[in-house]
């Protein structure tokens, strides 16, 4: 087996089982976490017209309770007390379901998972409290750019197609009260949700055996029935067009939309070959030709739509002021280049790299995102037959060059009212017209493939050599699968760095992240405050190459990041249209908790790096790398810009017990998040703290979102942000205050502790669960950020096993009492006098 070819293991071996069922199973190595993915054909489009929403409706239903599992032993408790991970979403024509969890508590997961899709409770009273739910959900989908986006294109298509329906769901789409909407909703859930409808995928350290054995079980027993047929509409933008949609807040797009039929299966492989191309940074790029002429700042391919052959796929530009001007421009340059791409490009290079990106992205997934990748009918697969995926992409381009796409402008900037367009079934208000570009001269385009990414084969010469950095924490791990993970922490002294130098390498380190992912390693650059930490997760043999290069980077971005951070730097401390409040306000925390001081005026340019580089210390930890990296990795630490060592790391942090930072404005939507840090940094407190922190989580939940009906955005659990850890609680409203969000946070833990015992006693515990690279690696880097010892994460883990419940109600009680103090970011001011503005 070459290094970069496809191991076995990762590939799912397909059976149809006597019930019509169609099972992929994957078998991973011992140690490793299970997932599972339902894939259910069909989805928003297949609902009843007369009910948008019941889709999706549904799909929330289904994780309330099932009848051999009551909603607090549902699916969702039991994955919050694994502390593993679960989602559904529902798509035009399908949805899916999926969860991850330690492996020993797989079996009771799915047998969840699927008592809760083929036997629901579907409660009258929970479908009441739910819809109000979705009813927030359509809220703030009402304000989401991509959102508003299809929906402006779906306007555009020339003849009718579910794609330009209004599909979200809110209170007015979904009477429940109403006998015809229940008939409806169970009617759908019967005609679908059996196996000639279905596919499960299973990754898990178990033989396949074992699994056909689970699913004899009577909670996994499914409805039986054959495939439902449905035809498909055409789906046409004969004419084009060219429209201006307003979104408050929103930077300047560029979307340039095809709406694409009639296309053979390979198609939406061929699609997503053009998309790695497109997403290419690399010189003689299309992004590099835009960004040259100063028009945009990024370039992406989205395809909101694809099912049987037809689909609706954008090309989506960030506009530069220059770029507002020019969109004509640009598209006849989008256009050129799609078709110098589909007819010209040599097919041999096209495919050779687009396979190897593959490849190495396949190397190293967790069992869930595997089970994702392989449910996607884009899915690159060793087998595939390459000459068909070629002319796939010849009949792609040549729909590409003779249709006129839809060109969709979105800015902040409201639109006139007159020649306003009326959406039909739009369901989100749209400030949409149609409107001429500006006129343009046509300019000649030279195309050739983008330089190939180097990461994908380059390496350093390997070399065994002795650890002789005392700021390099070098730590084995069995079974790591040529995998590795790289962290890297740059400490300031106090008042340094100056505001916006992080932002200015984020801009800078933001292209070659794209290069990075394609090579198979994650890149991460996160600004705690007083220290940056820089973090290389995936195929070990790239990461001394890509650190190599990116030191670069760091030490000399170019002008245009400098101006990049100018404006960066301006939005980071006003509310983007781009993201959800509750991760901007998650996004401040460690700032906040690190007390930095933010200077606005420093000055953003080279000599200001060079002073901050040079007051700097930097620590590392290397994990899962094999031991012949360690003499490059060794050479490529030696030119880091900073001094090796851990630094001072003494600031001055709040000591105030009760902290409020306001982050943006009021609006139609009030975010919260109050973090409580742990009031002691000892094994035992930690320890009861993420139990403590597992129990919360499903009650919580429950209790403001589905109880409560304070909105979709609802969580709480333990968590590190830069150096302090602790427990965290975030709400995100459209009816509530952030006073109203605090008291019922703070009613819920008084509350809480009445039940303590009770929760507790039926907690799932599994114990430790850092077995694999990445849990393991973050544990440790963790553990080192807050200022541990390497054996932290077992110390706590030993912790766990002796914790009763006792200890975990004085610790309820001392975060109760804000003993390790509350920090409140919120987009409103403090409700009482308590609050100190921090």
């Amino acid at each position: 087996m070459t290094p970069d070819s496809v191991p076995p293991a990762v590939l799912p071996q397909w059976h149809l089982l006597p019930n019509g069922l169609r099972l992929g199973f994957i078998q991973l190595p011992a140690g490793s976490q299970a997932a599972a993915l339902v894939r259910v054909n069909a989805g928003a489009h297949d609902a009843p017209g007369e009910y948008p929403g019941l889709a999706h409706f549904l799909e929330h239903l289904l994780f309330l309770g099932s009848q051999a599992y009551a909603p607090t032993q549902s699916l969702m408790p039991f994955v919050q007390g694994c502390a593993g991970q679960l989602n559904a979403s529902t798509r035009e024509r399908h949805t899916d379901f999926f969860f991850q969890v330690p492996a020993a508590a797989f079996g009771e997961a799915l047998k969840r998972l699927l008592d809760m899709l083929a036997r629901p409770l579907l409660d009258p009273a929970a479908q009441l409290r739910e819809r109000e739910v979705l009813q927030a959900e359509f809220l703030a989908r009402g304000r989401d750019r991509e959102t508003l986006c299809d929906a402006a294109i779906g306007t555009a298509l020339s003849c009718a197609h579910p794609f330009s329906g209004f599909h979200a769901g809110n209170r007015e789409t979904l009477p429940v009260e109403a006998p015809a909407f229940q008939k409806a909703l169970t009617g759908y859930h019967q005609r679908f949700y059996q196996t000639g409808q279905m596919k499960l995928l299973v990754a898990a350290p178990f033989s396949l055996e074992q699994v056909l054995e689970l699913l004899q079980s009577d909670e996994c027993q499914l409805p039986v029935a054959p495939n439902v047929a449905r035809p498909i509409q055409p789906l046409r933008a004969d004419d084009g067009g060219t429209l201006r949609l307003s979104v408050d807040g929103a930077r300047p797009y560029l979307d340039i939309a095809f709406a694409l039929d009639g296309l053979p299966d390979e198609a939406c492989v061929a699609l997503d070959v053009l998309g790695s191309w497109l997403s290419s940074q690399a010189d003689r790029s299309l992004f590099q030709t835009l960004s040259d002429a100063h028009w945009c700042d990024a370039v992406s391919l989205r395809v909101p739509y694809w099912h049987d052959g037809q689909g609706v796929a954008v090309l989506e530009v960030q506009l530069t002021e220059r770029g507002m001007a020019e969109r004509a421009q640009i598209v006849a340059a989008v256009r050129d280049w799609l078709h110098f791409m589909s007819t010209q490009a040599a097919w041999s290079e096209l495919w050779g790299e687009y396979a190897q990106i593959r490849q190495r992205g396949l190397m190293g997934k967790e069992p869930l995102a595997l089970l994702r990748y392989w449910i996607d009918p884009a899915a690159w697969t060793p087998s595939i037959d390459t000459n068909r995926v070629q002319q796939a992409l010849e009949m792609l381009g040549a729909q590409l060059h003779a249709s006129r796409p839809i060109v969709l402008t979105v800015d902040g900037e409201g639109c006139a009212r007159t020649k306003r367009i009326e959406p039909v079934k739009a369901g989100f208000e749209l400030d949409l017209v149609a409107e001429q570009l500006p006129p343009s001269d046509r300019t000649g385009w030279q195309w050739r493939l983008p330089e190939r990414n180097p990461w994908l084969s380059e390496r350093m010469q390997p070399g065994v050599a002795a650890l002789q950095i005392p700021s390099l924490r070098w730590v084995e791990h069995a079974d790591a699968a040529g995998q590795g993970v790289l962290y890297l922490r740059w400490r300031f002294a106090a008042g340094q760095p100056p505001a916006g130098l992080w932002h200015t390498l984020h801009a800078a380190l933001r292209r070659h992240a794209i290069a990075a992912a394609q090579a198979g390693v994650e890149l991460h650059f996160d600004d705690h405050g007083h220290s940056w930490c820089l973090r290389l997760c995936g195929y070990a043999e790239a990461l001394p190459v890509i650190l190599r290069d990116l030191t670069d980077i760091l030490k000399a971005p170019s002008p245009a990041a400098f101006n990049e951070g100018h404006r960066l730097r301006y939005e980071s401390v006003t509310s983007g249209a781009d993201e959800i409040l509750i991760r901007q306000l998650l996004r401040r925390l460690p700032l906040l908790l690190a007390g930095a001081a933010r200077d606005g005026d420093a000055s953003l340019d080279q000599h200001a790096l060079d002073q901050a580089w040079h007051q700097s210390h930097w620590d590392t930890l290397a994990v899962g790398l094999p031991r012949h990296l360690s003499g490059p990795l060794q050479t490529v630490l030696a030119e880091l810009p900073g001094l090796a060592g851990p630094g001072a790391g003494q600031y001055d942090e709040s000591t105030l017990r009760y902290c409020w930072s306001r982050f943006g404005q009021p609006g139609v939507e009030t975010a919260l998040v109050l973090f409580c840090p742990l009031p002691l940094r000892t094994t035992f407190i930690e320890a009861n703290w993420r139990r403590l922190a597992r129990l919360m989580e499903g009650a919580f939940f429950r209790r403001l979102r589905s109880e409560l009906q304070l909105g979709y955005a609802v969580f709480c659990g333990y968590r590190q942000f830069g150096e302090c850890p602790g427990i965290v609680f975030a709400v995100q409203s459209p009816s509530a205050s952030a006073s109203e969000i605090l008291a019922h946070i703070e009613t819920f833990l008084d509350g809480f502790a009445g039940t303590l015992d009770e929760v507790a006693a039926a907690d799932p515990s599994t114990g430790n669960h850092d077995g694999d690279l990445r849990r393991r690696a973050e544990s440790l880097w963790q553990a080192h950020l807050a200022g541990f010892e390497g054996d932290h994460p077992e110390a706590v883990a030993a912790a766990s096993a002796n914790l009763d419940a006792r200890a975990i109600r004085a610790q309820l009680q001392a975060l109760r009492d804000a003993e390790g103090g509350w920090h409140v970011v919120a987009n409103a001011e403090a409700p009482d006098r308590r609050w100190h503005r921090c």
